[in-house]
């Protein structure tokens, strides 16, 4: 009994081991080798510890509010996967001083509000929802910031959605919206396979989750046709 017992737990161990594995690990540039500006990233979540050495173990030198602009210098050897959530340590510059935050707590994109530019949308990974009758997904989140304060986030559940296709629309004219997100998902290990588009609705400072076009505007798809066909 025991000997079956050990088999079993041996064999989740293998199955979880193999899953995590397969999670993308997500990467940043930094300062050593691309410009300033590239290696500048925002940050995805609020009350993020800067450490002094890249362990969760380190001492805590402070806390970073969201939405904080940090400049990436350098990444750790080791990964730490959190909840599917899989990231190295990065040493960060926040004005005159520096030091490590994980990279799953920095946004993988940052959008402007077209209607409110103090408005920060930005972009990344949550975790991962296993399920044993259906496929893995992940959730991703989309926080919505304003002068370090967050105003309202989104969670969606996914395969696996490509943040360089995340794009701002703006409004394109429709009364009552204030910015229209499309967000692009990816099949595959290639960037180049992509699948539907969904679409994120901010008005009067709240998200709306939308994959029927029909539902934000009559006038929706021939905007977003037009908008493509232009760009």
């Amino acid at each position: 009994m025991n000997i079956l017992k050990s088999s079993i737990l041996a064999v989740v161990l293998l199955v979880t081991t193999n899953t995590f594995s397969q999670t993308r690990e997500i990467t940043f540039d930094t300062y050593a080798n691309v410009s300033a500006s590239k290696a500048s990233k925002y940050l995805l979540a609020d009350n993020v510890a800067l450490r002094d050495c890249p362990a969760t173990q380190c001492q805590k030198l402070t806390t970073l509010p969201i939405g904080l602009k940090v400049r990436l210098l350098e990444k750790s050897d080791n990964i730490i996967t959190v909840n599917g959530v899989s990231s190295r340590f990065y040493r960060v510059k926040v004005g005159p001083d520096s030091g490590w935050i994980w990279g799953g707590l920095i946004a993988q994109k940052t959008l402007v509000s077209k209607s409110d530019p103090t408005v920060l949308f930005v972009f990344g990974e949550k975790g991962v929802k296993h399920s044993a009758d259906s496929d893995t997904l992940k959730h991703y989140q989309i926080r919505a910031v304003k002068h370090g304060k967050e105003i309202d986030r989104l969670t969606l559940s996914n395969r696996e959605l490509n943040f360089e296709n995340v794009i701002n629309l703006g409004n394109k004219g429709l009364e009552n919206i204030d910015d229209i997100i499309g967000l692009t998902e990816r099949s595959g290990d290639s960037c180049d396979v992509t699948l539907d588009t969904l679409y994120v609705v901010w008005k009067n400072n709240t998200f709306k989750k939308t994959n029927v076009l029909a539902e934000v505007s009559d006038r929706f798809i021939d905007v977003v046709h037009t908008y493509m066909a232009e760009n």
